[in-house]
């Protein structure tokens, strides 16, 4: 039998050569760079958030003023109503116990627009007396020329 050439087996890769010492510090100070970069960026973060937080406060702080403010104006409000409500009933109450009087006693309004009225009259018929008068003067003259 004819001899079989088996092929060697394949070598294994050769092994990576080690990271020299120059390169594997060069990582460091790439690492070193981003992480004081990560902590500068941190650190205006927290400045803005602070900021951020100051001015909502400032303004919440406003916020407050004003509504103590339009609440004492309501307020005052409030009691000019109270104290005109109070005096719209007090003369709401002066007018009903007026009418009420009217309905039950006897109308010195309508007395008084009779007593009026009766003088009124007299008053007519005394002007109307005069004028006959004068009238009957006026005739009794001109009667007086004709003759």
């Amino acid at each position: 039998m004819a001899a079989e050439t088996t092929a060697p087996p394949p070598s294994p890769p050769p092994p990576a050569p080690a990271p020299e010492p120059h390169q594997r510090l060069s990582g460091f100070e790439q690492m070193d760079a981003r992480v004081k970069e990560l902590t500068s960026s941190q650190a205006e973060l927290l400045e803005r958030i602070q900021k951020l937080k100051q001015d909502v406060q400032n303004w919440r702080s406003g916020i407050e003023t004003q509504v103590k403010t339009c609440q004492n104006e309501l307020q005052g409000l409030k009691k000019g109503l109270n104290s005109e409500m109070e005096q719209l009933k007090s003369e709401i109450k002066e007018i009903r116990s007026a009418i009420q009087e009217e309905k039950s006693g006897p109308p010195s309004h309508f007395t008084n627009s009779v007593t009026s009225n009766n003088d009124t009259k007299q008053a007519l018929q005394t002007q109307d007396k005069v004028l006959k008068i004068d009238q009957d003067a006026n005739l009794d003259e001109e009667t007086a020329m004709q003759v």
